[in-house]
Order: structure tokens, then C-alpha cells, then sequence
């Protein structure tokens, strides 16, 4: 695999985690508030349904950034993270997309379980 395509799978894999979680929340958060603001109860948005639809997006881009990750870091096996760039920089940034990808990909999945699980609209 080229060095171009190895740093282009590395980035993506550290940073689409965390821009897909907090994607994610945002898309959540404004599906909540328009399911539960008086003035747009009318509209009749289907909460739960635009939910998963956001969480289904959202967990397969992360298991794409997961193979990224892997990717990279099977590619750059033989090295390790203190050897000189480029290729022990790939390798110890694949090492922490490995982790951190799978703990926003369980704070996906918990937060979509919550949400949906949980009524919506909590009035005074």
C-alpha cells in the first residue's frame, strides 16, 4: 500500500470517530428539540425512527474507521511507535484510533439504547 494512502486511511480513522460522534449527538439533539418544542409538535417527526437512522449512520462509518484504523496498523506491524516518520507516526496514530474508535462507537450505541428506550419529551 502507498504512503499517501496509508496517511489518507490514518487520518480518517483517528478523526472520523470523534466528528461521527459528535455528529451524532448534534443530530439527536435538534431531532429532540423538534419533537419536543410546542411549536413544532405539529410536524409529527417520527423520534425514535430519525434516532436509529442517525445511529445506523453513525455506527457504520465508525466500523469503517475501525478498518481504517486496522489497516494502517497491520500495514505498519513492523514498526514501532517511537521510529521515525512516516511510518512510525501512522503507526502510533492507528494504534490510538484503534481504542479510541471503539469507545465512540460504544457511546453511540449506549446513547442510541438511552435515548430510545427512554420517553422523549419530558414536560413540567
Amino acid at each position: 500500500m502507498t504512503l499517501r494512502r496509508l496517511s489518507f486511511l490514518q487520518w480518517f480513522g483517528l478523526v472520523a470517530g470523534a466528528g461521527l460522534w459528535f455528529a451524532s449527538f448534534l443530530g439527536g439533539l435538534g431531532t429532540s428539540q423538534a419533537a419536543c418544542n410546542p411549536g413544532s409538535g405539529g410536524w409529527g417527526i417520527p423520534y425514535d425512527t430519525v434516532e436509529l437512522a442517525i445511529a445506523a449512520f453513525a455506527v457504520c462509518s465508525l466500523l469503517a474507521a475501525e478498518l481504517a484504523s486496522i489497516a494502517v496498523f497491520r500495514a505498519t506491524r513492523g514498526t514501532e511507535e517511537q521510529d521515525p516518520p512516516p511510518h512510525g507516526r501512522l503507526h502510533f496514530f492507528a494504534s490510538a484510533a484503534l481504542l479510541s474508535n471503539l469507545l465512540f462507537l460504544l457511546i453511540v450505541v449506549l446513547t442510541t439504547i438511552a435515548t430510545v428506550v427512554d420517553r422523549t419529551c419530558h414536560q413540567a
